[in-house]
Order: structure tokens, then C-alpha cells, then sequence
């Protein structure tokens, strides 16, 4: 029997996206003949052993070195046998049905030479690039000028994104996206594979307007759309990704504007810079100007908060604190107050009222326990260095306040009217999912893949995204781990679990060192404890950052690592399957108040 289809994924450290996008391509593979190769670009994280050992139906090329996305492909399509080729993104869920629908397409309109398909990201939104125009000059002038933005569905000015189609509408495209491509096998065979010159980013576009001179049609399928994590496996928004994607442009128009080529480098080049200024500014739009007018505002409160205490109650006769109060001592202040604050996640965008509570309460205790070790004559008032706190903290309030008059998210991150809701049997039911989504707008919603079809859960998060769209974070649930995507985290092998993020594990450092300073200015009443005595004598260690105070009960590989702990966040009675179940959801989940509880409850 023929084979029909020939699916390619090329895979890099994604191991926990793989293998959801494999049980997707299993499901939609059913009724069809359909071989997959996966090509793992030196993977460090397993990728290779767990499809081996889960997977054993799929061929897998595991490569010794990273080979670059388009020759990893090749190398998958010269061992393909299917009637048509899909390359496929490791980062991606295709619903059951998808690939016969594409298929069936493909043979009725045999003008198709290529297809791509409708996407959203991980938040349930369509993704622009699903459907792309021929980047020429002049389209590429109109997405830099800003006209593209101006008028979308223009079929000139909105022509980089196929304006003229919406995204709902099948039709004929000039580009398609490399996450989800079908090529009838004979067209690839004619024109060859990717252009492997582009190491990564542009071979698409390449490949697709090559079938386009070939004699072909693009086409775009809208009815069978896919959930692509946009950039899991490669970061979209980082100052490598526009320069080396602008590069890749260039490569593209040398070889195909050969007449036009100097003025479209030079296009290219205007837009890897007006790109990179726009990211830099809604990056210090979004971090450091919240951070310098908290340092400014809180500066100002606390100068007027210490000349009303100068008047009204230290000097009332006369008399002023010393010049190094103000040009020194208020300066530093105002710095290490919030540069604590923001090391403690409060400047996030999604800091909820709690995060915020918890990080003020460990700043301005940190603060007072380290007022206690000033020289004497550097030591003001006690009374002052909790009402400049309390300044700082109304700064806060303002500028976030402020910043947020416009937006619709409201003063803090709240979730909703729960924490989070499971989608499955005994739980949440599909049928009438958006309705209760709506009404208690949970913060976090669960999928389980293994009770649900995935184009079920597609079709959930484009409808809830349409009517909560700054609302609801998806997360697809299994044994091992738990996935997701949204704007403040990244993926990893070990899926979405906080641990394993950059800035929660700063603020596990730094809530560490401030339970260490409160334990030594609490010296005397930590003599009386057993477990006050251990702390103490543990204080060193984890200040000097070779210890944590809160850790794991049964530390392994398959968690984010930590420093050893004096403490654990459970008890130690817990089985060992229990006790793993109990340290995901801790790495999941952490937040500074779980490691505060842990310490005052004895539960360890």
C-alpha cells in the first residue's frame, strides 16, 4: 500500500513539546498511511531516548551536531516515501482530522503545490504568519513604515500577512509558515528541498516561492487550524532572533531581487534597527521607567515624610539631621528598596496584590533587621525607616496605577474568581466550557489531553480567547508534566514549572538571604527552638548561597535544581511516589509564601 503522507519534525531541547505533538500526529494518522522522521539537532535534554522508548513507531535521526533547521529537513525528506511531505514544528498540536482534510484538498485542486494552515498560539489567538505575502521591497517598506499595521486587510499595505484573506478564509497565499507545511511529494522532488544557505528563519519563504515559480499555487487552509507555541523551540523576540531573521531576508533577496537587491539590504537594515529601537523601548516602557518613577516618587515621599519628622518631632527646637541623610542615606534607601521589590517579582505584569504584600513585607523586614548593624551614628530613626516604606509603597501604588489607567488588566494580576479550573470527567464538562469560562473567569485553565480530542481543546481556546482575550491562561495537563505558553514564561524540558525560571529563582535567593538576616536580628528567640537552633547554624551556608532554607523532599533529574535545603516543604512521611507528585507541584507552583509557611508551620 501507497504511503500518504510523510510527516518530518526537526527537534531541539523540547522534549516535553515533542512528545505532545507526537501523540497529535499519532491521533490525526489514524484511517491514513503515514510515516514521521524526527531529526533531533543534538538535543542535551533526552529528546532522543524518550522518543525512542515512547515512540517506537517513528524513525529517528539523532544528529551529532546541530545542522540548522532547513538541512535537518532535507536530510528527513531524502528518506521520505509519502505521497505528500509535511514538515511539522515540534512545538505545535494538530487536531484529528487535519491531515486528511489537507490531503483531501490537495488531490481535488491538483494546481496546489504547497499548503499552510490556520494557527493560534498558546493563548488561543490566530497567528498573523499563518498567511503571508511575497516580502518584496515595497512590502517590506510598507510592514517598516508602519502602514501594514495601519491597514491590515489593504491587499497592498497589508499584503505581508495576505491582508486581503481573513483569517477564517481559505484561499491562495504566496508564503507559508514553516511550522506546518505540506508539499506534494513530485513538487519537492521538482524544485528540491530548503535552501540550506538559511542556517534558520527564511528557508520557508524560500521554499515557498519557489513552488510559486515552479508553476504551483499556495494555498491556506483555514477550516483544520493547529496550536503552535510560538518560538518554543526557537525565541521570537530576543535581539538575535530580528537580527538573524533580517539576515536571512537579505539571503532572500540576493537571490531572488537580484536587480533590486542593494535597496532591499538596505530596507532590511533600517528594519533590524527601527525593530530592535521598538523592542528596546516597550521593554523599558514595560521595566525601567516603572522602576526609575517608583525610585523617584518614593525618594520625594520619603524627603518630605523625614522634613515633617525633622520639625515635628527630633528637632522640634531647632536643628536638622546631618547632610549625609539626605545626599546618602535617603539615596541608598530609595535604590535598595526597590531594586528588592522588583528582585522580588513586584514590577512584574502579572504581580498579584499578594506578590506584592510578600515582597514588601520581606523588604521592609530585611530593612529594619539590617538597621540594627549601622553604625551608631548612621542609625536615624527606626520609626523613619518604616515610614519611608510605607512612601515607597505608595510610589508603587501610583506608578502601577498609572501606567495601567489605560489597559484593562486592572491594578494587579488577580486571576479571577478561582485560581484555576480542570477540563475533564468529574470536572469542568466541554459542552459548556466557554459559558462557565465566562461567568467565573478562572486564572489558569487545565486541559487533559488524554479525556479530549485536541481539536476540541482547539476549538475551546479560540472561543474563550475570543471572548476573555487578555483572560485565561491554557496549560495542557499530563503525568509528567504540565505545558503552556504565555509571555512571562519559557519552556523547558521539564515543561512550565516556576522553579525552573530565571526570575522565580531569584526571588527564592532572595527570600533565602532576608530569612537569614530576620534570623540573625531574631538571635535571642531562636536560642529557645530546636529548630531556632538549626536555622542559626545553618545562616552562614545559606547566605553564602551553597544551601536554600526550603527544598525538595526527594531531589531528582526530573526537577529544577536546587541547593541543598535545611528544610523540606513537606513532611518527610510522604511515600516516595507521593512525595515526588508533592515536589512537581512545588516546583510548579512556587511561590515565597509556600517556603515562608513551611518554616513557621514546623511542617518539615
Amino acid at each position: 500500500m501507497s504511503m500518504d503522507l510523510s510527516v518530518i519534525v526537526v527537534n531541539y531541547n523540547v522534549k516535553a513539546y515533542i512528545d505532545q505533538c507526537l501523540r497529535s500526529v499519532q491521533r490525526a494518522s489514524q484511517g491514513l498511511q503515514v510515516e514521521v522522521i524526527v531529526v533531533d539537532n543534538a538535543s542535551s535534554d533526552g529528546s532522543v531516548a524518550h522518543i525512542e522508548k515512547h515512540f517506537p513507531w517513528v524513525t529517528c535521526i539523532a544528529s551529532p551536531k546541530n545542522l540548522g533547521f532547513g538541512r535537518a529537513n532535507n536530510l528527513a525528506a531524502a528518506q521520505a516515501k509519502g505521497e505528500f511531505v509535511l514538515y511539522l514544528n515540534p512545538d505545535t498540536v494538530v487536531s484529528e482530522d487535519n491531515f486528511r482534510r489537507a490531503i483531501e484538498v490537495m488531490r481535488a485542486q491538483p494546481e496546489i503545490g504547497s499548503m499552510g494552515c490556520r494557527m493560534i498560539d498558546g493563548s488561543g489567538h490566530f497567528l498573523p504568519e499563518s498567511k503571508r505575502g511575497l516580502p518584496t521591497p515595497a512590502v517590506a517598506l510598507y510592514r517598516i513604515v508602519g502602514l501594514a499595521k495601519l491597514f491590515p486587510k489593504h491587499p497592498r499595505f497589508g499584503a505581508y500577512y495576505a491582508g486581503h484573506l481573513a483569517p477564517e478564509e481559505s484561499g491562495y497565499v504566496d508564503v507559508h509558515c514553516g511550522a506546518w507545511m505540506l508539499m506534494r511529494g513530485a513538487v519537492l522532488h521538482e524544485i528540491g528541498g530548503f535552501d540550506e544557505t538559511f542556517f534558520m528563519y527564511g528557508e520557508d519563504i524560500d521554499l515557498s516561492y519557489r513552488v510559486l515559480l515552479a508553476g504551483y499555487r499556495n494555498y491556506y487552509l483555514a477550516d483544520r487550524p493547529i496550536l503552535h507555541y510560538k518560538g518554543e523551540s526557537t525565541k521570537h523576540q530576543s535581539w538575535h532572533y530580528i537580527k538573524t531573521f533580517h539576515e536571512a531576508m537579505a539571503i532572500f533577496a540576493t537571490k531572488h531581487f537580484q536587480g533590486q537587491a542593494l535597496a532591499y539590504r538596505a530596507l532590511i537594515s533600517l528594519g533590524i534597527y527601527a525593530k530592535g529601537l521598538a523592542t528596546l523601548t516597550r521593554s523599558w516602557g514595560r521595566t525601567v521607567l516603572p522602576f526609575l518613577l517608583t525610585l523617584f516618587i518614593g525618594y520625594v515621599l520619603s524627603d518630605g515624610v523625614s522634613t515633617y519628622w525633622e520639625r515635628n518631632h527630633r528637632y522640634v527646637e531647632g536643628g536638622a539631621y546631618p547632610e549625609r541623610f539626605r545626599l546618602v542615606f535617603l539615596p541608598l534607601f530609595a535604590v535598595f528598596w526597590t531594586v528588592s521589590m522588583a528582585f522580588l517579582g513586584a514590577f512584574s505584569k502579572f504581580a498579584s496584590l499578594r506578590r506584592v504584600v510578600t515582597a514588601f513585607l520581606i523588604t521592609s523586614g530585611v530593612m529594619l533587621a539590617s538597621y540594627a548593624f549601622l553604625p551608631m551614628d548612621w542609625r536615624f530613626s527606626r520609626a523613619l525607616v518604616a515610614l519611608f516604606s510605607l512612601g515607597h509603597l505608595v510610589g508603587f501604588f501610583a506608578v502601577r496605577a498609572s501606567l495601567n489607567a489605560r489597559g484593562r488588566s486592572g491594578l494587579f494580576y488577580r486571576g479571577y474568581g478561582q485560581a484555576e479550573a480542570h477540563v475533564g470527567s468529574g470536572k469542568w464538562p466541554m459542552d459548556s466550557l466557554a459559558l462557565r469560562v465566562l461567568h467565573l473567569r478562572p486564572k489558569t485553565l487545565f486541559f487533559h489531553p488524554e479525556e479530549h480530542s485536541f481539536q476540541g481543546m482547539i476549538d475551546a481556546m479560540i472561543s474563550i480567547a475570543a471572548l476573555l482575550p487578555d483572560g485565561v491562561r491554557f496549560r495542557m495537563a499530563y503525568p509528567s508534566w504540565t505545558l503552556g505558553s504565555d509571555t512571562h514564561a519559557s519552556a523547558s524540558d521539564s515543561g512550565k514549572l516556576a522553579l525552573s525560571q530565571s526570575p522565580v529563582r531569584r526571588q527564592k535567593r532572595a527570600l533565602d538571604v532576608g530569612i537569614g538576616l530576620l534570623a540573625l536580628f531574631g538571635v535571642a528567640l531562636l536560642l529557645w527552638t530546636k529548630r531556632g537552633r538549626r536555622m542559626l547554624s545553618h545562616v552562614p551556608a545559606v547566605l553564602s548561597g551553597r544551601m536554600t532554607w526550603v527544598g525538595y523532599l526527594v531531589p531528582g533529574p526530573h526537577l529544577p535544581p536546587l541547593r541543598p535545603s535545611v528544610f523540606q516543604h513537606g513532611p518527610g512521611t510522604f511515600t516516595v511516589d507521593i512525595a515526588h507528585d508533592a515536589d512537581l507541584r512545588y516546583a510548579e507552583n512556587w511561590r515565597p509564601e509556600l517556603d515562608v509557611y513551611a518554616l513557621l508551620s514546623g511542617s518539615f
